[in-house]
């Protein structure tokens, strides 16, 4: 009796190889295999579509990020183009202004501007001292009036023997032009005119306005036609008083 049941025990623990067992192990392998194949190419896809997915994220990040560059560049460029613009007309405001208000002096001055001409011309017994008549023919007082001569063939300037002032429409004033002593100019030009005439003499003088403008007129004498303008009168940096060597009295 215990060796049947030994034999029947052992006959029950030993596996089963039969047919349908084999076939049934067979297709749980297989299937094992493909799930598990399945869940390695799931994870595969996962992982290449959110490489994917970062990639794109990256790249749309990229051309937000360019998009704004350049959008803030464009601005930037605007309100530079806008900052020239502003720049440029607040310059032509400001040129027409100074324009204006320049048209509007040179208007003033030309209103007051004094205009002193030669008249008389008397020469006397020396043959170095000359006296010419000056008048104002302007609308404004000439103040601190000097003046130079030169002669044909006499080889030495001569300067008026003072300063003067002329009212408009003042009489005629006298003044002698002779060889300096204590104050005499020493150049043979003046404002790139020459003081020595080709003709019988040639008289030039500066003085200024009340604005303290500056001006230099030249006239030539002859006995024929007497007094000429010889240029017109132009405004000045310095009186010809002012280039005088002076010879101070000890």
């Amino acid at each position: 009796m215990s060796l049947l049941v030994f034999l029947s025990g052992t006959s029950t623990s030993q596996p089963d190889y039969s047919l349908l067992n084999l076939v049934l192990m067979a297709i749980y392998v297989g299937l094992t295999l493909i799930i598990a194949g399945a869940a390695i190419w799931s994870a595969t896809i996962t992982r290449t579509a959110l490489k994917t997915s970062s990639e794109l994220s990256r790249d749309a990040l990229a051309a937000s990020d360019r998009q704004s560059r350049e959008a803030i560049e464009a601005v930037q460029r605007q309100i530079e183009a806008s900052e020239r613009q502003s720049k440029e007309a607040i310059e032509a405001v400001n040129s027409q202004i100074e324009a204006s208000e320049r048209q509007a002096q040179e208007a003033l001055y030309n209103q007051h501007k004094p205009v002193i001409v030669p008249g008389n011309f008397l020469k006397t017994d020396d043959t170095r001292t000359f006296k010419v008549g000056m008048q104002n023919k302007g609308a404004g007082v000439a103040l601190n009036a000097f003046g130079v001569m030169g002669i044909k063939d006499l080889p030495v300037i001569l300067c008026s023997s003072r300063m003067w002032f002329l009212a408009p429409d003042d009489k005629e004033m006298f003044i002698t032009f002779k060889v300096g002593v204590d104050a005499w100019y020493p150049y043979n030009v003046f404002e790139e005119v020459a003081v020595f005439p080709q003709v019988g003499a040639r008289l030039m003088v500066t003085y200024n306005d009340a604005f303290s403008n500056k001006y230099f007129a030249t006239f030539d004498y002859s006995d024929e036609l007497e007094w000429k303008q010889v240029n017109e009168i132009k405004r000045v940096k310095q009186r010809l008083d002012e280039l005088l060597n002076i010879r101070h009295k000890t």
